[in-house]
């Protein structure tokens, strides 16, 4: 994403999205986000993260960050 951890590609803020494919819906990026919009969702058995209100997001990285599998992009 982003290399100075500013939150933007040149200068337009970035929101990130889940790759739901890869998401093993362990909640790390649930606890590392400081606005605290992103949950888990089941779907079929399966539990995955989700951004509830991308206009909310502050473009830190914290959640990407905290991701060991890197589903967010």
């Amino acid at each position: 994403m982003e290399t100075d951890g500013s939150g933007t590609i040149d200068g337009t803020a970035v929101v990130p999205t889940v790759d739901i494919s890869r998401c093993s819906g362990c909640g790390r990026c649930v606890a590392a986000c400081p606005e605290k919009i992103i949950s888990l969702e089941t779907v079929r058995f399966h539990k995955h993260a989700i951004i509830l209100k991308n206009g909310r997001c502050t473009s830190c990285g914290s959640c990407i960050q905290a991701c060991p599998i890197a589903a967010l992009l």
